[in-house]
């Protein structure tokens, strides 16, 4: 079975694949944030300052919206005060292992798609939320061959520069481009099919030269 790991973790994203597990209770008390608004815009609208200095309380917002909308990437589109504590630790540099959190949200995320779509075989809409950005760079770094995928000349000298894989990932595209959704899954789905053996390219990062070390 292939599937990503920590290691496909640490080459994507520069994270550390050690370190102690996320701890939610044990952000600081040292500052007192929340919030009203919700919705991205109105957040961004209730959190911003004027002030030139950036606050410790400004800086966990960011945080805390970042974590939010680019990150996890919530369902309700919306912040999450749950991430609050998550922000304060990263804010005062306190070390957990982000990249274990990281990888076991992404297969939370992938179990509850998987259960919906068991549950609901009308054809109706599922909103999928979490971290599924990974599974892409995942995807992208495993089987560029099989997909179709290259790299636009604009992002050549970006790429030479990169110092994490997912910067090089993040910018392959299909060179089949304007598919529906539906015949994008088909190719995946026939791609996958049609998988008979394991390739020494199936391991991209075997002999990686990027990401921690």
């Amino acid at each position: 079975m292939m599937t990503p790991t920590l290691f496909d973790v640490a080459a994507n994203t520069g994270l550390l694949p050690i370190g102690d597990t996320y701890d939610p209770f044990k952000a600081s008390d040292n500052i007192k944030f929340d919030f009203h608004n919700k919705s991205y815009s109105k957040y961004i609208l209730e959190n911003q300052k004027d002030d030139d200095e950036v606050s410790a309380e400004e800086h966990v917002a960011f945080l805390t919206l970042w974590l939010s909308q680019h990150v996890f990437c919530t369902q309700s589109l919306q912040v999450a005060k749950k991430y609050i504590p998550m922000a304060i630790q990263l804010h005062e540099c306190q070390q957990f292992s982000f990249a274990r959190l990281l990888l076991g949200c992404l297969y939370e995320s992938m179990r509850d798609a998987c259960e919906h779509i068991k549950k609901k075989g009308d054809g109706s809409t599922f909103l999928g939320d979490g971290p599924f950005w990974l599974l892409q760079l995942w995807l992208n770094a495993t089987f560029p061959s099989e997909l179709d995928l290259f790299l636009p000349e604009q992002f050549y000298a970006e790429s030479s520069a990169r110092q994490v894989e997912g910067t090089r990932l993040a910018r392959l595209v299909p060179r089949i481009r304007g598919l529906s959704y539906d015949a994008v899954f088909q190719q995946y789905f026939n791609t996958f099919l049609n998988l008979k053996e394991f390739k020494l390219s199936f391991s991209p990062f075997l002999d990686r030269s990027l990401g921690p070390h």
